[in-house]
């Protein structure tokens, strides 16, 4: 979006933008940019939060009336309010089962909850049901492999969206209970104590480690953030 900035710019059209990585926006040197303190994927902070969204939104356009430049990073001054941990929260999954497939059985009756609390849910970028998706990710550097349920899409692409489906079954179970935990305490409860987390942790090490330069690059940046990489 840096370099779009530019290019808009050169055709007469004022651009703003909001950058979550404050390196990137230091070399590409875009014409407005206000940085954010945010989670990665969060430009606006922490969902369900409509009045910060908006505060975050008007900082960005308040750099369009400003005269200074060529380049303008700013930084936004507040943190996230749904960023701070809540002390009280209890996990309302219980993990059983050594396998993965028990575990998703297990995860099962808080993600209902979930779905009937919110009337939503991110699970379905696969396009297939979340026990088979944990089939194939556990399944897939295995010596019996489990064929592509989809054919309209490549292995690898399958593999990342069935790991997007596993992680947001699992987060959105897990936020289901009373509390409103930090997305940082849901992560680390996924990362330091799931099944599912040390299939991800596995499939990430085998994709850098592989010779298709497509799978390398989900390894690298769509299965395990980084700060819970090992």
């Amino acid at each position: 979006m840096s370099g779009l900035g530019h290019y808009f710019e050169d055709e007469g059209i004022a651009t703003t933008l909001i950058a979550l990585v404050r390196l990137h926006a230091e070399a590409t040197r875009p014409p407005r940019a206000l940085w954010v303190p945010f989670e990665l994927g969060r430009p606006l902070g922490e969902p369900n939060d409509p009045s910060f969204q908006r505060h975050v939104v008007r900082a960005a356009l308040r750099l369009l009336e400003r005269a200074d430049g060529p380049t303008i990073l700013e930084d936004y001054p507040r943190d996230a309010p749904g960023e701070a941990p809540d002390p009280g929260w209890v996990c309302p999954v219980r993990l059983e089962g050594n396998d993965l497939a028990s575990e998703v059985s297990a995860v099962q009756p808080a993600h209902d909850r979930a779905v009937e609390k919110l009337g939503r849910t991110t699970v379905g970028v696969g396009g297939i049901p979340i026990e088979a998706a944990a089939a194939y990710l556990e399944a897939y550097d295995s010596a019996t492999p489990q064929p592509n349920p989809r054919k309209d899409i490549h292995d690898v692409l399958m593999l990342r969206f069935a790991a997007d489906d596993l992680k947001a079954f699992y987060l959105e179970a897990a936020a289901s209970g009373p509390g409103r935990p930090s997305s940082r305490q849901l992560q680390d409860w996924f990362w330091i104590n799931t099944r599912a987390a040390a299939v991800l942790q596995s499939l990430r090490l085998n994709s850098l480690a592989s010779d298709d330069a497509t799978r390398k690059d989900v390894g690298s940046h769509a299965l395990v953030p980084e700060p819970y990489a090992r």
